[in-house]
């Protein structure tokens, strides 16, 4: 090999590729990035709210009787009216768990069944996106990507207990509502209304930007203690007498003998 070859080789070997991105394209970028998140949160209420239309198609709007009882150590979900008239529910009377009354969003289980369908969903898109721009885009940090990820698993599960409770809560009545969708068109106006409120109040306080500086700061002392860590060991690997004197000699292991 000629010194020409060789310094080619070498200047291969040293290249680096160096990519200037202008202001501008990082910010539409991360305009982006939010309209993306800002959207993927919908996803789980329209289709509970899909679900609530199916509930009103079958039940009409007109008042009817939903009531929640136990028998025998079982709880049932008794549905008021004529059964004829439905397509899905024909019958008066099921179980709470039954996989029709479960798959239409009907009853305690049925609630919450569909909040943590819900909730799965939010948490994949959000945590989805923020992998994706975490690889996709340089300027991001590990730092930055935790703490965001951190404080949207806060906010989403935070927003289904909402949801949770608020749906419980009006299913508990002796009648539910006027409909028999008003369970879950609770718990989806209350998840909602909580999630828009968290959104607003991390803005405001900047709970994320916290989380985000919160992992910095253990990224420094981790990597302190690292240092400090494989410095002492490489000193007593270097030294072998040196943990012997650190400890005073023999004496003080063996009593002097």
């Amino acid at each position: 090999m000629n010194m020409e070859d060789k310094l080619v080789g070498d200047l291969k070997k040293n290249e680096q590729i160096l990519q200037i991105v202008s202001v501008e394209d990082i910010q539409k970028e991360r305009n982006l990035k939010s309209r993306t998140k800002d959207a993927s949160a919908w996803v789980a209420p329209v289709k509970d709210s899909v679900d609530a239309a199916k509930l009103i198609r079958e039940f009409g709007i007109k008042p009817k009787k939903v009531v929640v009882k136990n028998y025998a150590g079982k709880q049932y979900i008794i549905f008021k009216g004529y059964p004829g008239a439905r397509k899905v529910l024909r019958g008066t009377r099921y179980l709470a768990d039954n996989p029709k009354v479960v798959r239409m969003a009907v009853g305690p289980k049925g609630v919450i069944k569909s909040v943590k369908s819900g909730f799965v969903i939010t948490v994949v898109l959000s945590v989805g996106i923020e992998i994706y721009d975490h690889f996709i885009n340089d300027a991001t940090t590990l730092s930055e990507f935790l703490g965001t990820v951190t404080s949207d698993l806060v906010k989403i599960g935070l927003s289904s207990i909402a949801a949770a409770a608020a749906g419980l809560a009006v299913g508990s009545a002796a009648v539910i509502g006027s409909i028999a969708a008003a369970p879950l068109i609770a718990a989806i106006a209350v998840g909602v209304v909580t999630g828009l409120l968290l959104n607003h109040i991390d803005k405001k306080f900047g709970a994320t930007a916290a989380l985000i500086k919160a992992y910095e700061d253990l990224g420094v002392k981790l990597r302190e203690i690292k240092y400090e860590a494989t410095r002492t060991y490489n000193y007593l690997e270097n030294n072998p007498g040196a943990l012997m004197r650190l400890f005073g000699g023999p004496g003080i292991f063996y009593g002097g003998y």
